[in-house]
């Protein structure tokens, strides 16, 4: 079971909170302003020690309060977990996390997906988004592409220094050389990661269309455009852009550049599903994905979901929601009390309410 018990003083609305957690699925429903958001944020930063609304975590301080303390109580690899992490106005970020009787590295932990408003531009907004969710996964996945990407990424701020400030020929050609060399390994392994994760997302969505539900997503494809011409060399297409390169000041082709493309019926899926069609495709990307990530690295894993009923109608939430409540892994929603919501859930079972 993961976590079970969280408790939080003196974040943002909390004074004193404590919210029992159940290993499946928890629905944290409360008006808008009334702290759902907060509750995921507090998850966040304990296990990542990062937010996902604001880059110094001290703006999480209550008002009039000069700390506060995040703490979870759970079991992980049948063991005992305990996590604590604060911070005050006048003192640094302290944490502590233990499994069993060792201390415990935030990599041991679960896997944690965040899906929040951002996310949820994953198919048609910016290719920053796809990059983002994409590495995430790999380097959990596949943990030696992270330290090749960090190399990576590297060679790539040199090559661009060297453009940007229009250095010697000799010193442009190694990093370059360079560079292609990494970044073909990168984008071998990128591709490597690449089928699998196509695979497995679009066997499970195919298995959910059988049923019958969602059959707006039938013959979904996903393709990959590795960042620069297919008939071409990496180190090729860095010669043949390098005038470009050298007047925008940065390197155009490579695999920093890598995109995914989500098509139903040989169409993109961007341009031919409505909002909450989008928002129905990612979310079970996401469900997908968790349980990829268990059945590869046998790791637990933690989705949240932000506001989930938003853009939904009331028959395809009932749908989602039943998908969800049927995950093995824990999950924690977020949802505006209404109606819509609760004719949507008055006959799921198996599953936890917190009402804020």
């Amino acid at each position: 079971m993961p976590l079970q018990r969280l408790q939080l003083n003196n974040f943002r609305l909390f004074q004193d909170s404590i919210f029992p957690l159940s290993s499946g699925t928890n629905l944290i429903l409360g008006e808008n302003g009334s702290g759902k958001t907060s509750i995921l944020e507090s998850i966040s930063i304990l296990l990542s020690g990062n937010s996902f609304r604001t880059k110094e975590t001290k703006e999480c301080i209550s008002y009039n309060r000069d700390f506060y303390k995040i703490a979870a109580t759970g079991v992980l690899q049948n063991k005992k977990l305990q996590l604590s992490i604060e911070n005050g106005t006048n003192s640094r970020l302290k944490s502590s996390r233990r499994l069993g009787e060792n201390a415990a590295r935030k990599e041991e932990l679960y896997f944690l997906q965040i899906v929040m408003a951002k996310n949820l531009r994953m198919i048609d907004g910016e290719p920053d988004i796809r990059r983002e969710y994409f590495n995430q996964l790999m380097f959990h996945v596949k943990p030696g592409t992270k330290k090749l990407y960090t190399l990576y990424q590297k060679a790539l701020k040199q090559r661009n220094r060297c453009l940007k400030n229009n250095l010697s020929k000799s010193e442009l050609s190694t990093w370059s050389k360079e560079l292609a060399d990494l970044g073909l390994e990168l984008s071998l392994e990128q591709y490597s990661f690449f089928q699998t994760f196509k695979e497995q997302n679009i066997k499970y969505i195919e298995e959910i269309v059988g049923t019958g539900e969602f059959t707006f997503l039938d013959k979904l494809n996903i393709t990959f455009s590795k960042g620069w011409e297919r008939s071409k060399k990496l180190i090729e297409s860095f010669e043949e852009s390098l005038e470009k390169d050298k007047a925008i000041g940065y390197t155009s082709k490579g695999p920093h550049r890598m995109d995914l493309t989500f098509q139903i019926n040989n169409k993109k899926a961007s341009s031919n599903l409505s909002r909450g069609q989008l928002k129905i495709l990612i979310l079970l990307i996401f469900l997908s994905n968790s349980s990829l990530i268990q059945e590869i690295t046998q790791a637990e894993t933690l989705l949240m979901i932000d506001d989930l009923s938003s853009e939904l109608d009331t028959n395809n939430l009932s749908s989602l929601l039943n998908r969800i409540v049927q995950s093995e892994n824990q999950i924690v929603l977020t949802g505006i009390q209404g109606e819509e919501m609760h004719k949507s859930i008055e006959k799921l079972t198996n599953f936890t309410q917190i009402n804020l």
